[in-house]
């Protein structure tokens, strides 16, 4: 389990408090919990979309999310490394820089991106194209194929994800399998490492 004290806590009330915030920090290189309010404090919550809109356009990414308590969430934020941008960030980011809101960090992380390849690395996944030897192998187990295809395209994107990010052949075909043995029992992997 992640230590929630290992980070550093950014408290924030408005999407200007996050925006002032990421203008001054963005450069660092640590990650940090960002601290935001629920719905039942109206006056200082900020939604998904507003907290998002703002880490993408200084290139920054979030991550896992945490109840704090009653009235406050906490989830964790970094700056963008050069792992693949999934369609949901590469249309957010292209939503900013028609606005004129995305911030010289922010298009620097997008350029960098498309230099490296990374901006196109996910475009299988998020198309829901399955690879052929992840096929072949649905396609050699009775009924895997099937119960795969019936899964909610969420899901089909999410083990498509999780089985591109392998480090390693050996980890890709452990997925694979994996998979294959839980699709044909008509039961969804947990594609989260």
């Amino acid at each position: 389990m992640l230590d929630s004290q290992r980070f550093e806590h950014v408290e924030v009330a408005s999407a200007d408090e996050l925006h002032k915030w990421l203008d001054k920090h963005h450069t660092q290189t640590e990650a940090v919990w960002l601290v935001t309010f629920k719905k039942v404090v109206q006056d200082k919550y900020l939604s998904t979309s507003q907290v998002l809109d703002e880490l993408v356009s200084f290139g920054w990414i979030d991550g896992i999310r945490r109840a704090l308590d009653s009235e406050r969430t906490m989830q964790l934020i970094s700056p963008r490394r050069t792992q693949p941008w999934a369609k949901t960030y590469k249309d957010r980011a292209e939503k900013l820089i028609s606005e004129g809101r995305m911030q010289a960090p922010g298009i620097a992380s997008v350029e960098l991106a498309k230099n490296t390849g990374a901006w196109e690395a996910m475009a299988d996944v998020d198309a829901l194209v399955v690879p052929e030897d992840f096929q072949r192998a649905l396609e050699a187990v009775p009924n895997a194929w099937e119960e795969y295809q019936a899964f909610p395209p969420s899901v089909r994107r999410n083990i498509l994800r999780w089985i591109a990010s392998a480090k390693t052949e050996q980890t890709r075909s452990k997925r694979i399998g994996l998979t294959v043995s839980e699709a044909r029992l008509g039961r969804r992997v947990k594609s989260n490492g």
